[in-house]
């Protein structure tokens, strides 16, 4: 396995559209990082420069101590599983997983051996005679995944692979490929748009918006202290709440203030603001971190809400705001009846209006 660094990575198409923006970050030597974000935002774009399937515009991709530039795909020593699995259709099972290692002459035996080891390390031993059109999506991501194991690449890209597939098998495949990683130990860089797929699969997050990285981080850190209110909204579900306002002084202490309420802030944040410019800011809050209660700092309206079984989730709007409180599963207030909400300050983030930086980290 191979250590993976990009070092001010761009990439420009014809007409000046921006694909890549200066990307810079490192997957270290076994480590599983996840390449999160938007339709349409780079993240593809970022995982075939690696793979070597577009041509960078300028900066530098190393693969180990190997600039890989100007090699080709064949010979950086990557194995990429795909969106559409990319099976041949006219071959069985057995004969996909190995055609990769006949073509690079490895013998017989040995490729034996691999497809085997692999077969059993996915489950799919009874499957190695069977076509790919006699196979579930799950099995044929499973072949698919058994076709990259083989090759005992330095790095495995994996390209939106769980996508194709229900709900409860992408539940299934996320916990087989966690386990899949534990074993193998490999250097993997894994495209989604998924924010479930990266906060259960990731060691490390590298969040990209319109081309550009926004935060990297590993998932816990990115959910509780996002760099800037654009990863705050796309980390979390449902998002973070926000509200728009301004920060004010009063006898000393410091309030977030907006028309429809007031609250202090915690003098283990607030002094982190008092040297910023009072100026507009968005208060953010996730839904779980509010409570329904006889008091609070807000006094809003039932709009409904969604029973999930383990938990309510209760829409709420007032005057200028609409926002998301999540509940026990327990008997929800009534749609149209106003309610009281309490905010835990000490989970507040406050960000710049117009920047989207938080100032609270």
């Amino acid at each position: 396995m191979a250590e993976v660094r990009l070092i001010e990575v761009t990439k420009i198409y014809d007409k000046g559209v921006v694909g890549v923006k200066n990307a810079t970050f490192t997957v270290k030597d076994g480590e599983f990082c996840v390449i999160l974000g938007p339709s349409g935002c780079g993240k593809t774009t970022t995982l075939r420069l690696i793979a070597g399937l577009e041509t960078i515009t300028s900066g530098d991709i190393y693969i180990g101590d190997k600039k890989v530039n100007n090699v080709p795909p064949k010979d950086r020593d990557i194995a990429m599983v795909f969106q559409n699995y990319a099976l041949y259709p006219h071959m069985n099972v057995y004969d996909n997983m190995a055609f990769g290692l006949k073509m690079r002459k490895i013998p017989k035996h040995e490729i034996h051996q691999r497809v085997l080891k692999a077969a059993k390390m996915l489950g799919i031993e009874a499957l190695l005679d069977r076509k790919p059109k006699e196979l579930s999506g799950g099995q044929r991501q499973r072949v698919a995944l058994g076709r990259a194991i083989v090759r005992e690449p330095k790095v495995f890209l994996f390209d939106e692979p769980l996508s194709n597939l229900d709900a409860k098998m992408r539940v299934k495949m996320r916990a087989e490929l966690s386990r899949l990683h534990k074993e193998l130990h490999a250097t993997s860089i894994y495209v989604t748009h998924d924010q479930v797929e990266a906060m259960t699969l990731a060691n490390k997050i590298v969040l990209i918006n319109k081309g550009e990285i926004q935060q990297i981080a590993d998932p816990l850190t990115m959910y509780h202290k996002p760099a800037n209110r654009f990863v705050a909204g796309f980390i979390g579900s449902p998002p973070m709440n926000f509200f728009e306002g301004t920060l004010v002084e009063e006898n000393g202490a410091l309030y977030f203030k907006s028309e429809d309420f007031k609250v202090a802030i915690p003098e283990n944040k607030a002094h982190l603001l008092k040297l910023k410019d009072t100026h507009s800011v968005i208060l953010g809050i996730r839904p779980e971190n509010m409570r329904v209660q006889s008091v609070g700092e807000i006094i809003a309206t039932v709009d409904f809400h969604e029973t999930l079984g383990n938990e309510i989730l209760l829409y709420l709007s007032t005057e200028h705001f609409k926002f998301i409180v999540r509940m026990e599963p327990i008997e929800p207030p009534a749609s149209g009846s106003k309610i009281a909400v309490k905010l835990n300050l000490e989970k507040i983030h406050i960000f710049d209006a117009e920047r989207g930086k938080n100032l609270t980290i």
